[in-house]
């Protein structure tokens, strides 16, 4: 087995990490002189993409690709690999948030922080959302959060001397969520068919998940999961006011069912979505724009690295 380490910069607070992680990953292997390993810090935005599809097809036997930075560092490195035989992902966390780790329990998280634990583990397999021509593994937004996600990175890129807490509290984007629930023009008709299943409906916000998880506190799709072959789809109608409010709350929990006028829940293998207006879309973390949209539940389509005991619990949340 190869290893090829993927370190994204832009997940770094500070500039001087990246020299770190690269030593600690040299020394570690140092102990280990017969396994060969290679580091990319990448350069650009998707530089991991071809990177790493070069890479793994070039090689002449398993390659474990580890993502070393957030979601949008994983999502490329999975978008490299995807379809490849002899591709294996792992995520060492850095970033703001690495909310795909958050199935595996969230006191559990640092665990994926050790080398040791990530390079002497087994693989499972988990299901893949594609997402038009891209993949990703936790959740696609069409609309209000998609919108929040955007404005959040902007100002977060935008400041240079924010604290750390402030941006991984994520209240960056709580408070774009609230600016934009109220803005005009955020409430869009859509029509989504859900395996042949065609609704038509005028919807502030849809979510297509392939697990709980958006942030480490909020995991609107609480029952969907990354192993059964199905996404969970929310389509989310506005409520004025206080209720607004109280809706996105719940909504944060869960506690979709509270709301059945206005949050519905669906499940199925595949969803399309279109507006004869423009949609903000966002796929773990990565935007785009277009009038439709095609998601496809892809089973059991990454193998992916988990530190010893994570799968029993994964087990337990079947």
């Amino acid at each position: 087995m190869k290893h090829l380490f993927i370190v994204n910069p832009k997940a770094f607070f500070l500039k001087d990490y990246v020299d770190n992680v690269c030593t600690d990953i040299r020394l570690f292997f140092s102990n280990y002189p017969e396994v060969q390993y290679d580091i990319h810090v990448t350069r650009w935005k998707r530089d991991a993409v071809g990177f790493t599809r070069r890479y793994v097809s070039a090689a002449e036997r398993i390659v474990r690709v580890y993502a070393v930075g957030g979601m949008s560092t994983l999502m490329e490195v999975i978008n490299g690999v995807v379809g490849m035989p002899n591709a294996q992902v792992a995520a060492w966390p850095f970033g703001i948030d690495n909310v795909f780790l958050y199935n595996f329990g969230k006191d559990r998280v640092q665990r994926f922080s050790s080398i040791r634990n990530l390079v002497f583990s087994e693989v499972s397999s988990f299901d893949l959302i594609r997402c038009g021509n891209n993949f990703g593994i936790c959740a696609s937004f069409i609309g209000l959060e998609a919108l929040a996600v955007q404005a959040g990175d902007r100002i977060r890129s935008n400041i240079d001397h924010l604290p750390s807490w402030v941006v991984r509290s994520g209240w960056l984007y709580v408070f774009s969520a609230l600016y934009y629930a109220f803005k005009s023009g955020t409430v869009k008709t859509y029509q989504v068919v859900i395996d042949g299943t065609v609704l038509h409906g005028d919807y502030i916000n849809i979510l297509i998940a392939n697990q709980p998880y958006l942030g480490s506190n909020r995991y609107p799709a609480a029952e969907a999961r990354p192993n059964n072959g199905l996404l969970d789809i929310y389509l989310v109608r506005f409520v004025r006011g206080i209720k607004f409010i109280l809706l996105a709350l719940d909504y944060a929990k869960g506690r979709y069912y509270k709301w059945p006028g206005y949050i519905s829940h669906y499940r199925g293998k595949s969803v399309a979505v279109s507006s004869e207006k423009i949609m903000e879309i966002c796929l773990d973390g990565e935007h785009f724009y277009d009038t439709a949209v095609e998601y496809e539940a892809v089973p059991q389509a990454l193998d992916f690295a988990l530190p010893h005991g994570q799968e029993s619990l994964m087990d337990k949340r079947q």
